[in-house]
């Protein structure tokens, strides 16, 4: 198997925090890195099956989609002793759920007066408060 180098494993740390559509011509001014070394580093990533590139045409240029597999690039990493996630990330990907500031916390179990199937935090928390002209909370914390 190859090995990853430095370039390689940043690739793969960057890519797994975008939440846009990548491009890859657009990678090297957005990382800092100079296009030849994105573009080796991103076929041998996509010969190893730790990202997937999808050919389009961006700004009337062909280029491609740059895709995670995070399964196998998580695996990849962890097998050299690197993660995909540092700390500090993920510890903002759980700061925001509701039950770590809730008052209740402590008497909210399924069945109890405080029920997390019912709370209104909830359930903005995992659908967003787009959801709620779909499905009025009265509905969500109405208990049958």
């Amino acid at each position: 198997m190859t090995s990853l180098n430095k370039t390689d494993v940043f690739l793969l740390k960057w890519l797994n925090k975008q939440k846009d559509i990548v491009y890859q011509n657009d990678i090297p001014k957005l990382t800092g890195i100079d296009a030849k070394t994105v573009s080796k580093s991103l076929y041998k990533l996509e010969k190893l099956g730790l990202i997937i590139r999808e050919q389009t045409d961006h700004n009337k240029r062909k280029t491609y989609i740059v895709k995670i597999d995070f399964e196998k690039a998580a695996k990849q990493l962890e097998e050299i002793g690197e993660t995909l996630f540092e700390p500090r990330d993920l510890f903002e990907q759980i700061a925001d759920i509701p039950c770590l500031s809730c008052q209740n916390i402590n008497k909210c179990y399924e069945g109890g007066f405080y029920d997390p199937v019912y709370c209104p935090l909830i359930f903005d928390y995992l659908f967003g408060a787009s959801m709620r002209e779909k499905y009025p909370m009265s509905k969500i914390t109405a208990k049958k």
